[in-house]
């Protein structure tokens, strides 16, 4: 299968770059050729080229939008001719006019003398948006797609080459290569719209029965097994393609959906670990994804064709661009999910774009507030020629207010979704409290809990400096069946672990050993600041929790002594009868 999974790779690169390709060559060739005789192409319904008329004599020779070409300078064509064999036809024609049949939506024909001319007027204002920009956005969008696409079945294709979940996702994220954004254009171009539907139901089965099996292979819950017929009979259904948008819709969109919920509802019912992380990772590129994808289909819907230019067109490219971007976002997370690296970041990742969404989107309405509110001042007390002092007025206000908010939502966001780091950040607080009440093995021992849960290390110890050397105090493993893997400062520091000096202005009082995580990645820079932060009140915590515990340990030996005289002291005394 690795060869085959490899040779498919290979044929979508491929169509990849023929899409590309044809991409440039409709921008700068066939618009161009097609614009200058007043007309252009559109695929309807049907996705069969359809004109749609762009010069006023054009219009007053009876040509109207989803009129179509049935001949070209004399050549005729089918009614299924693609509209790259009827483009290349326009380029091809010699002289300074083409003769186009035109046959219109009731079976009528008609013949019309199109001049190549650039100064003829036209129906509407041209785009302000010049081709070369569009293209450099369309491009982006493209080609981060492609590269999210593509890169991630290379990865897996390299680091699961065994793994049957891997596999489907990377012949899914193939499937999908294959049938999007630049490959649509030419599928569409050169009649063969067929194969669009055909691959995009193929690739939706594939990730529909992953998405069930996800993460290990295995369907939970149980009724998740349905999904092996459900999901090639709803497939062969979109590939059918006989049903209205909306049900479509429904269907592509809603299915994996409702597969996403089953997999939060597994989530909560795991354990803290790797598969948690997996699903969290899976769940938030898979949720970007389809939200993207849904909301470009949705505008999709609207009827853009009888806007202005300049907004129909900047429509179209913004669904062109969430299109692409949310085939990006779903394998990117699925990607990390399933190579198993920065799985304990996501935590991070959502606070902080729930913060700074929160900010962007709260600080616009309120400067929008502020600057209408302030220029209606202004223009009562100065006139409205100073009017735009408002909007001045108005930014200062919201500056002012930004930073202690935005400390506050950070603050907030890293309380809800990043909760360990907050208590690695209090520990020197809780370690003067634990020091009053444990001894020194008990502090080490909550000290290490605090510490792996906010860096996720797979195995920490805590070693108490001696005269002898040094002295265990607390281990801890993240993983049940490694409770007898070594702890070593040694292995720490060839594995990428994090060893901190527990050193006060006493010296030094011992260390705490932090072994790498599970998937391979760093620790955080901001965790390992604060736990070297924690390092001087750790080191004193144990210095005062130790002989605090020896002296109690002695009391209590001396109260035990004592009992034990006097309840030998009682049995020898002599009792009255």
């Amino acid at each position: 299968m690795r060869h085959a999974w490899l040779a498919l790779l290979v044929l979508v690169a491929a169509i990849q770059v023929a899409g590309l390709g044809f991409v440039f060559y409709d921008a700068y060739r066939i618009n161009p050729a097609l614009h200058r005789i007043g007309i252009s192409l559109e695929f309807d319904d049907d996705d069969r080229p359809a004109v749609k008329p762009l010069r006023r004599d054009i219009v007053a020779a009876g040509v109207g939008a989803g009129d179509r070409i049935v001949s070209v300078a004399g050549r005729r064509f089918a009614v299924d001719a693609s509209a790259l064999s009827i483009e290349r036809a326009i380029i091809a024609a010699p002289g300074d006019t083409v003769a186009l049949g035109i046959r219109k939506p009731g079976g009528r024909e008609i013949h019309v003398l199109a001049s190549r001319s650039s100064r003829a007027p036209l129906l509407t204002a041209p785009n302000p948006m010049s081709v070369n920009l569009r293209m450099a956005i369309r491009l982006a969008s493209t080609l981060l797609c492609s590269a999210a696409l593509l890169g991630s079945s290379v990865v897996l294709w390299l680091r699961r080459p065994r793994d049957p979940e891997a596999f489907l996702f990377g012949i899914g994220f193939l499937g999908i290569a294959a049938s999007v954004d630049p490959p649509l254009l030419m599928w569409l171009s050169i009649g063969a719209s067929r194969v669009i539907d055909i691959v995009t139901g193929l690739w939706w089965i594939v990730l529909t029965i992953a998405l069930a099996a996800f993460p290990d292979g295995r369907f939970t819950p149980p009724w998740l097994r349905w999904s092996l017929v459900a999901a090639p009979v709803l497939g062969l259904i979109l590939i059918v393609d006989r049903l209205g948008n909306v049900t479509t819709l429904v269907i592509g969109i809603g299915v994996p959906l409702m597969l996403l919920a089953t997999q939060i509802a597994r989530y909560r019912r795991l354990e803290p670990g790797t598969k948690r992380q997996q699903i969290k990772w899976a769940a938030l590129g898979f949720s970007a994804g389809f939200l993207l994808v849904g909301l470009s289909a949705v505008m999709a819907l609207a009827p853009y064709q009888s806007w202005s230019v300049a907004l129909g067109g900047a429509w179209v490219l913004g669904i062109v661009c969430l299109f692409n971007l949310g085939f990006a976002a779903m394998p990117l997370g699925l990607l990390i999910s399933l190579i198993r690296y920065r799985l304990w970041d996501v935590d991070r990742i959502i606070s902080r774009s729930v913060a700074y969404t929160v900010l962007t989107s709260g600080f616009g309405l309120l400067w929008a507030l502020l600057s209408d509110i302030a220029k209606q001042i202004v223009a009562a007390l100065l006139g409205q020629d100073h009017a735009v002092l408002g909007l001045a007025l108005g930014a200062i206000v919201t500056a002012g207010i930004f930073l202690p908010t935005q400390h506050l939502v950070l603050q907030w966001s890293k309380r809800r979704f990043n909760r360990s780091s907050v208590d690695l950040e209090r520990l020197p607080e809780r370690l003067r409290v634990w020091r009053e009440r444990c001894d020194a093995a008990d502090v080490a021992t909550r000290a290490l809990d605090v510490a792996m849960r906010a860096l996720h290390a797979s195995a920490g110890a805590v070693f108490a400096r001696t005269p002898a050397g040094r002295a265990l105090l607390a281990r801890h493993s993240a993983a049940a069946d490694a409770g007898a893997a070594p702890v070593t400062a040694d292995a720490a520091r060839a594995g990428g672990g994090h060893i901190v000096h527990l050193e006060d202005q006493d010296g030094l009082a011992g260390w705490m050993v932090l072994m790498p995580r599970d998937d391979g990645s760093r620790f955080p820079r901001a965790d390992l600041a604060a736990l070297d932060a924690a390092a001087g009140p750790l080191a004193r915590a144990l210095r005062v929790a130790a002989p605090a515990r020896q002296h109690d340990t002695a009391m209590l030996t001396l109260l035990d002594e004592v009992q034990q005289r006097l309840a030998k002291l009682e049995q020898q005394t002599t009792r009255p009868a």
